[in-house]
């Protein structure tokens, strides 16, 4: 029997069960390319943009981030996933696995068109989607494992969060939405629904406002898409300006942001990174152990229409594969100093004591769970920085 979520994709009646049967697109298979190849399907829910050619074409969430900006992110080629329940479905060409030694022990980040209000990084403008992740092993597009859920920080158990939202293909009748004709996705007709995990009230708003204000440090909504900015290419501190030029995709987009700090990281690319360990079962919240993942879906996960702005809903840039780190160096420099000792310091709380995933993952040297001495001891003989070991 199908759970709720499977039934997204069947019980939205016949005309929309074709169209998505139908709506597989491939890009190139580039072997070792760090971001997402391939479409596996894309099912937009109604919406202002569905319908236009420079936010309808699933395939511009495929390779490097078009473009971006923290401040202003222009008018990047996104795919737009349209309102609640709206799905984009991706392939790796090589599985992301779940490293530990990547920084802040991040794996994959989903890129998208937020951005901050004003330039104040407490405020992000910003339509946030559902990540879930799945391994297929057999290469036929479709999960060989379940489909498990990055809860990020306001789901604790997803299968709470399941809802299900009624369309219809007539904008005359109230009973239903959308009432504007030119939303409907090309090919749906009659009744259909999309069930999905709904996200609660406090971030239905176009406009996240951090509750501390513009003196806080430490981010409060995180593991989800669409919810913080994508840095232009080149730009090492997120001020909008390009200070290297000649940076390739590959190495300035592969270098996460930290979710759990207020503002782009100096350096990184941006966007919304999450960790492999943190997806978890949705109906039970246990931890899915899932080593590696190739298939990776995002999902429209806020419901709300406001005015003239329209509906919420998530635009998706590029998806890609967190370049691979060194267990202890945490800025991910090359270099292990005492800067990473001071932070392992902060991180430590004793045998058998969980530390914060982010960045404390890193700084795990002997990967038990716990930060104590023999983490101290084993960092200490890594140091290669000023003042360590040459």
């Amino acid at each position: 029997m199908l759970n709720p979520v499977q039934r997204r994709f069947s019980v939205c009646g016949a005309g929309r069960w074709l169209l998505l049967q139908g709506a597989v697109w491939a890009g190139p298979a580039v072997a070792q390319s760090p971001f997402a190849v391939e479409v596996v399907s894309y099912a937009p829910a109604p919406g202002q943009f569905v319908n236009q050619p420079l936010f309808a074409d699933p395939a511009a969430a495929l390779g490097p981030p078009s473009s971006g900006g923290a401040l202003n992110p222009g008018a990047a080629q996104v795919v737009s996933l349209g309102g609640f329940g709206g799905a984009l479905t991706l392939r790796f060409a090589e599985p992301v696995r779940d490293d530990a030694a990547n920084p802040f022990g991040l794996d994959c980040i989903v890129y998208s068109n937020a951005f901050f209000v004003g330039g104040d990084p407490t405020r992000r403008w910003a339509e946030a989607a559902v990540i879930e992740i799945a391994r297929d092993f057999d290469g036929d597009g479709l999960p060989d494992t379940p489909w498990y859920v990055i809860p990020g920080s306001h789901m604790l158990l997803p299968a709470a969060h399941l809802y299900t939202q009624t369309w219809d293909d007539d904008p005359a009748d109230p009973t239903w939405p959308p009432a504007d004709a030119a939303w409907l996705p090309p090919g749906v007709t009659g009744l259909w629904t999309t069930t999905s995990y709904r996200l609660p009230g406090e971030l239905e708003v176009p406009v996240l406002v951090h509750p501390a204000g513009a003196s806080a440090i430490a981010e409060v909504v995180y593991g989800y898409a669409d919810i913080s900015p994508t840095a232009r290419l080149g730009d090492l501190n997120g001020d909008g300006i390009v200070d290297d030029p000649t940076i390739p995709p590959e190495l300035f987009y592969t270098r996460p942001s930290d979710p759990f700090t207020v503002g782009v990281t100096p350096g990184s690319g941006g966007g919304d990174a999450f960790d492999i360990a943190w997806a978890i079962d949705p109906y039970t919240g246990e931890p899915a152990n899932l080593p590696e993942f190739d298939l990776i879906r995002i999902t429209t996960a806020v419901h709300a229409v406001y005015g003239i702005l329209g509906e919420l809903s998530a635009e998706i840039d590029a998806v890609a594969n967190v370049r691979a780190g060194r267990l202890g160096d945490l800025q991910n420099d090359g270099v292990i100093d005492w800067e990473d000792f001071a932070m392992q310091a902060a991180c430590g709380a004793g045998p058998q004591r969980p530390y914060p995933p982010s960045p404390c993952r890193v700084l795990d040297m002997d990967e038990d769970g716990d930060i104590d001495l023999h983490d101290f001891g084993l960092l200490q003989r890594e140091i290669t920085g000023p003042g360590g070991a040459p």
